[in-house]
């Protein structure tokens, strides 16, 4: 399926957005007062993000697609997975070994939901409501 229907590319956009940020991010070279407020907006923005995901795409896209449980469930491990991350960047004073550890897991799992996820949207009109 194509990369070129438009909820995929507006999933990537997303996406690639957060890569974007996070490489920013770990670019820092010290923590300071804006670095923290930036990623403490950054984690925030995440955290929406795979809120949307889980209540409303993935429970729409199971029951569209029932052979897509098996992916769903790994995509919902890994939000918990980053959830956790994120909960230990906000309580961090030096967040930085976090935000390396929240890079291994969320690059990897934005590749992946991409590769999953792709043949299933390309074959959506509009986002599941």
């Amino acid at each position: 399926m194509s990369r070129d229907h438009a909820l995929v590319r507006e999933l990537i956009a997303v996406h690639d957005g957060l890569r974007r940020e996070l490489k920013e991010l770990r670019g820092a070279e010290r923590v300071t007062h804006d670095l923290r407020v930036r990623c403490m907006y950054y984690c925030h923005h995440v955290e929406t993000h795979h809120t949307v995901e889980s209540l409303y795409l993935f429970t729409a896209l199971r029951e569209r697609f029932p052979t897509s449980g098996e992916v769903i469930d790994r995509l919902e491990e890994e939000h918990a997975k980053v959830a956790e991350i994120l909960r230990a960047i906000e309580r961090a004073a030096d967040f930085r070994e976090e935000l390396d550890r929240l890079a291994d897991e969320l690059l990897a799992h934005l590749d992946w939901e991409e590769e999953q996820l792709t043949p299933l949207l390309a074959q959506l009109d509009r986002w599941p409501s």
